[in-house]
């Protein structure tokens, strides 16, 4: 008997990330990208320790460590001047996990590397899901080329990790779009700075606020400022005018604008919120943005879709196991089931935290206040719900 095959849409991280989890218990995937080659584009990542426990069981801890920087921990200041409002310090060597920071494109040329060496993943560029039609048997996911070329894959369902305009969510009668939130991210890297502690710098202003820390193995520093937009560009990222980003930054602290002023080209991405997909129907099954689009305030975008990918991967596992194909549906359904009040939780948090970061006096004062009273042991236990998630919670 062949083995179970599905087939996954987008060859994002967390595409990759759902092949590779299911090719590791058995069962063959097809990802299919519309790009016309694999890639991530944007600058960096923070990859805490749920979702770093589940790339080391995918045993990518060696190629991981030579891409990553290990934070030792996070510093929150004031946009103005500067000051410190907390520190929270982290021993990587005594973390079963460490904090990793990394560009988005280094790990997604590990999670590739590591697909292209499994014989149960197909992967097919240049072709995105048109259609779709399903029965008791599984699907018929129907593909169309940028040339007009057209095929069809049979799989026992279909999982859509195509992002935050997912045509696999359109297809499921959920065509709600997506919502500009205001704000728009400038990204750059610029050359890492001789003796800079490894960590994360926040700084909070009104209506904005950036954020740096380390990536490429510690090589370059990647800078993200967050400031509000009239309106949306289309674009994951497109150039931006250093003019004005270095206005933008005029009453930033110094060592932020000296930060900043290092920096030769930026890339701009207009931020967009969507509500939450219903993230199973039938043989159909939605991770990472493609169900529930995370605002970067919180850095779980990536992490999200791998905890994903991690759980519907093992619940398919499980049920193919013990029902064979007629266990898919189920399977899809208890991972929308296991997964919906998380989800949920990350998308609010990540919110609120939008809000915070960029209060005006006189309500920063009474944020900055509270800072400094939770203190790093208080900020620790806050979200220890988010970092100290596994598989089995």
């Amino acid at each position: 008997m062949s083995a179970p095959h599905l087939v996954i849409a987008g060859a994002g991280i967390g595409g990759l990330a759902m092949a590779l989890s299911l090719a590791r218990r058995g069962i063959a995937v097809t990802v299919v990208e519309k790009r016309t080659s694999f890639g991530e584009l944007g600058a960096g990542l923070q990859i805490s320790a749920n979702s770093g426990r589940i790339l080391d069981a995918l045993d990518l801890t060696l190629p991981l460590k030579r891409v990553a920087v290990s934070s030792q921990g996070l510093v929150v200041r004031r946009w103005g001047n500067g000051s410190q409002l907390l520190e929270m310090r982290y021993e990587p060597e005594r973390m079963p996990t460490p904090f990793r920071l990394m560009k988005r494109n280094d790990l997604h040329t590990v999670l590739l590397d590591a697909v292209r060496a499994m014989p149960n993943i197909r992967l097919v560029v240049g072709r995105g899901v048109e259609d779709l039609s399903a029965d008791e048997n599984g699907v018929t996911v129907g593909l169309a080329g940028q040339s007009g070329s057209a095929e069809t894959i049979a799989g026992l369902g279909l999982i859509g990790a195509d992002g935050v305009r997912s045509r696999v969510r359109d297809l499921t009668g959920d065509a709600s779009p997506p919502v500009f939130t205001g704000y728009e991210a400038w990204r750059t890297t610029v050359p890492a700075r001789p003796g800079e502690k490894p960590g994360v710098t926040l700084h909070l202003g009104p209506g904005r606020h950036a954020v740096h820390y380390p990536v490429a193995a510690g090589r370059e520093i990647n800078l993200v400022v967050v400031r509000q937009a009239k309106e949306a560009r289309e674009g994951w990222s497109r150039e931006g005018d250093r003019a004005i980003v270095t206005e933008h930054l005029s009453g930033a602290s110094p060592a932020l604008r000296e930060l900043a002023g290092a920096a030769t080209d930026w890339q701009v991405w207009s931020l967009f919120d969507r509500k939450p997909a219903a993230m199973a129907k039938g043989r159909i099954a939605l991770i990472g943005d493609a169900a529930h689009p995370v605002l970067p305030f919180l850095a779980q975008g990536a992490s999200l879709a791998i905890e994903d990918a991690a759980v519907l991967a093992r619940l398919l596992a499980e049920k193919l196991g013990s029902e064979g194909a007629s266990g898919v549906p189920a399977a899809m359904a208890d991972y929308a089931k296991l997964r919906a009040a998380r989800v949920a939780r990350v998308q609010a948090e990540s919110r609120g935290n939008g809000r915070n970061y960029h209060m005006s006096w006189p309500l920063s004062l009474a944020r900055d206040l509270a800072l400094k009273r939770m203190g790093a042991e208080g900020l620790r236990r806050r979200y220890d719900w988010l970092y100290d998630w596994c598989d089995d919670n």
